[in-house]
């Protein structure tokens, strides 16, 4: 129980940490919206899946990036 306690407010609830899920979760976030919006900015073979099968198409492209290709694509897709 203690070591919970240490782990959750020094490290689980960081400052820094609770900060840079803010940044990722707007990433992820405005990715979406921006291949949600248009389609065509998505590689063929997901935007052909997410032609048939929607926003959960958009989401599993989305959720299938590296760290490093999503902070890349979103630098390119929304400036």
């Amino acid at each position: 129980a203690q070591l919970k306690r240490f782990l959750s407010s020094r490290l689980y609830r960081h400052e820094r940490v609770t900060a840079a899920m803010r940044d990722a979760q707007q990433v992820v976030r405005r990715l979406f919206d921006a291949y949600a919006a248009d389609l065509s900015r998505m590689p063929d073979e997901h935007r052909e899946r997410a032609e048939r099968h929607g926003p959960r198409a958009v989401a599993d492209y989305i959720a299938g990036m590296t760290d490093r290709y999503a902070l890349r694509e979103f630098a390119r897709q929304c400036p």
